[in-house]
């Protein structure tokens, strides 16, 4: 697989609604018109649609290389988080995708902290198995309850945090690219046509759940602020249609990852069972924990909070963006770029 995200491709310098191809090169065929045969010839134009296409076939490539996504969701995942770093350090503007890395990079955390959680239990659970002292079927169902729990709810999890990863990666990354392209004043013309390259795409989640494509007013928003200079209230406006429009739909209404994320809130919360939870908290660093406070924004720690409520989730997701613009401002630039190159290479979090 390729080590750079961003393609180049020829139909990227020529303008919009212009043909692709020189018309003596067009195919030339006969045809009937108003009952009289004649000569036609098929140009093809170079259409908001095409443009759309070309950059979601970019993000597939990149994830789903042959047509079919990355079966491990951690290695997926890394794809995502060097798509993300990559495209900020291509272009700085794009700062909710600078955060966007260290936010992904958080997911695999979490991906590698279920996917242990579902390796002990299972060992738990075998081991139990194997007990003398074990002398029924519900002296085993009993002192299995727990690890069974565990690692149903990290299974659980594990499937929705890939979920959300990549469904929102194929959402925004091709946006970012459009803009990229063909600047804000087409973005906004082409918007409303996104949605007609639906069945040429990959959509790991359901339509009937969440449409491909719709034309959310923070994606106009968070762009158009992208152009007039104001990049932190870009990230504001992003983070809004990322969190909101995408992931609440995604995977936090879901009544299932609701309870799993309780039960971890709770488990962080008051440390039992030791070391079953993920703590809540991004890191700006291409580690998953980090020493230095300033690199580190955490959720509440108080047992009855909510990840999936919105609120509580933006205010987060808010003081994430405020305390990685203050980074890129100040002292922290040369450690927050060095991270995020670090990401890009190879997308691993340490």
């Amino acid at each position: 697989m390729p080590d750079e995200v961003l393609t180049k491709q020829r139909q990227d310098h020529l303008p919009l609604h212009r043909n692709t191809m020189p018309v003596a090169e067009c195919d030339v065929h006969d045809t009937t018109i108003a009952g009289k045969a004649c000569k036609a010839i098929d140009v093809p134009i170079l259409g908001c649609a095409s443009i759309w296409l070309r950059v979601q076939r970019e993000a597939e490539a990149w994830v789903a290389p042959g047509g079919k996504l990355i079966a491990d969701p951690i290695a997926r995942n890394r794809r995502i988080n060097q798509a993300y770093a990559q495209l900020w350090l291509a272009d700085r503007r794009f700062q909710w995708a600078g955060l966007a890395a260290f936010a992904s990079k958080q997911v695999g955390c979490g991906l590698l902290h279920a996917a242990e959680n579902i390796r002990r239990s299972q060992q738990e659970i075998d081991a139990n198995n194997h007990r003398l002292d074990i002398m029924s079927s519900s002296d085993g169902t009993a002192v299995n309850s727990m690890p069974a729990t565990i690692a149903g709810s990290a299974a659980y999890m594990y499937q929705q945090l890939a979920l959300g990863n990549t469904t929102l990666f194929l959402d925004i990354y091709p946006l970012h690219r459009f803009y990229m392209l063909r600047g804000f004043d087409h973005f906004r013309k082409c918007l409303d046509e996104r949605k007609l390259i639906v069945n040429d795409i990959i959509w790991p989640i359901g339509q009937a759940k969440l449409a491909f494509g719709q034309s959310f007013r923070a994606i106009l928003e968070g762009f158009d602020l992208i152009d007039k200079g104001l990049i932190s209230e870009s990230v504001k406006r992003l983070a809004h249609h990322e969190q909101i429009n995408i992931l609440q739909t995604a995977i936090y209404s879901d009544v299932m990852m609701r309870r799993a994320l309780d039960a971890n809130q709770f488990a962080w919360a008051v440390d039992f069972p030791s070391g079953v939870a993920a703590e809540i908290a991004l890191t700006l660093s291409a580690k998953c924990r980090v020493d230095r406070g300033s690199f580190t924004i955490a959720f509440s720690k108080n047992k009855s909070a909510s990840l999936y409520d919105q609120n509580q989730r933006m205010s987060f997701v808010y003081a994430a963006a405020a305390q990685f613009n203050n980074l890129l401002s100040g002292s922290g630039r040369a450690d927050v770029e060095a991270s995020i190159t670090e990401i890009a290479r190879d997308g691993k979090p340490r």
